[in-house]
């Protein structure tokens, strides 16, 4: 049993004021307002839901490991290849408390020869990621992927004349939503334009994820729900987006030093700024802050993509702290950052066990330094992680170290 006494709660919703905390067998079993005895003082502290990432890429052992270490106990991956890897990142993640939670789209959907099927080379045995030619291919396509394990379906939507590999057509994505829907499985778009914005609503997607650079969204926002990814929005227009998380001792608390050195010489991990006309991290953020004036649903996801040793220039778990202050630049408050990160996310995916604090719930956890509802830069400084209850070494030594 773990008694956290004395910490401000912010149960997923909203501030609960002092409290003691009781875990149990890897759940939440009392919440009790003010301090009482416990064998963790959180005085001075605040006690948060492990933070959910609603978009990430494992790239490799090591990043579920990195994601934790930040507080973020459960990731939504949005694309991982090839189907065994997934499953046994998943099975991993399942059974260690070192490593957060996974749920997966698995294989995206996207046209034969385009993106992704061109970001992989074929195995030895002849294994490429699967392409659609047209609507017709849709009812095999979500088939494979519940077959495979996907908890959710993940659609490349593009405008053909943005880029230089083929796309799906406006038809296929809607036939894509339909199949996933007789199937009950929620789907999900990148549409990092206004082109494919529109598409991805017009086809009946669930989720959007990014934000349009080229211009400004249409004006029915209302019942959006949109994971506006903008770190790599910054990532993608600004060569020295790491800047602001190197400068930050807590944002890189957890990572490995080899991760902070390859920042630092400027290595970005492949990824390209955006050369579209037009391009610019203003219009996320000018659309974001639409997005929120209207009440659309607004999810917190980085689009973490690094490989373990080479950071990209979204680095799993240290970005979502990164992506929280700019959620509240754009438009959010803090109290709206955070349920973007726990409560939202988890009813958005259907996790109910978990992005709370209250009896029953799951006891992934997060105590952190100071008071994020008056300065979301709080969620960076980490005391503790609790995934299902086990505490979680956050490598603080390690990345004192990589500072000198």
């Amino acid at each position: 049993m773990t008694t956290i006494s004395g910490a401000r709660v912010f149960d997923g919703t909203d501030a609960r004021g002092l409290a003691t905390v009781t875990v149990e067998d890897g759940v939440i079993t009392a919440v009790v307002p003010g301090e009482r005895a416990g064998d963790v003082d959180g005085r001075g502290a605040t006690l948060l839901p492990g933070l959910i990432d609603a978009h990430v890429h494992l790239r490799g052992a090591g990043n579920l490991g990195q994601a934790v270490r930040h507080g973020v106990t459960t990731v939504l991956d949005m694309f991982s290849a090839p189907p065994q890897f997934t499953a046994m990142e998943r099975r991993r993640a399942a059974v260690r408390s070192d490593e957060a939670d996974l749920r997966s789209a698995g294989l995206m959907a996207g046209a034969v020869d385009g993106w992704p099927a061109v970001m992989l080379p074929p195995d030895p045995s002849g294994w490429r990621i699967p392409g659609l030619s047209g609507p017709e291919d849709a009812e095999r396509f979500v088939d494979d992927r519940l077959r495979e394990g996907s908890d959710y379906l993940k659609i490349f939507v593009e405008n053909a004349a943005d880029v230089s590999r083929p796309t799906l057509a406006p038809a296929t994505v809607a036939a894509l939503c339909a199949a996933a829907r007789e199937r009950g499985l929620l789907t999900v778009a990148h549409a990092p334009t206004r082109w494919a914005f529109r598409t991805a609503c017009d086809a009946g997607v669930d989720v959007l994820t990014h934000l349009p650079l080229d211009g400004p969204l249409d004006d029915d926002l209302a019942e959006l729900v949109v994971c506006p990814t903008m770190t790599m929005m910054r990532a993608l227009t600004d060569v020295a987006s790491t800047g602001e998380l190197l400068a930050d001792r807590r944002l890189i608390a957890g990572l490995d030093p080899e991760a902070v050195a390859a920042m630092r010489a400027g290595d970005r991990g492949g990824l390209p700024t955006s050369s579209a006309a037009g391009a610019s991290y203003e219009h996320a953020q000018d659309n974001l802050r639409r997005l929120v004036d209207a009440g659309a649903t607004i999810l917190a996801g980085t689009d973490a993509n690094d490989v373990p040793g080479h950071a990209a220039a979204v680095v799993h778990g240290a970005s979502m702290h990164l992506e929280l202050a700019l959620l509240v630049r754009a438009g959010l408050s803090p109290r709206e950052a955070l349920r973007a990160a726990t409560t939202t996310p988890a009813r958005v995916f259907g996790l109910p066990d978990r992005g709370r604090i209250a009896v029953g719930a799951r006891a992934d956890l997060l105590l952190v330094a100071g008071d994020p509802l008056a300065d979301i830069t709080a969620t960076r400084d980490i005391r503790r992680v609790w995934r299902a209850g086990v505490p979680v070494d956050i490598g603080r030594s390690r990345a004192v170290s990589a500072l000198h």
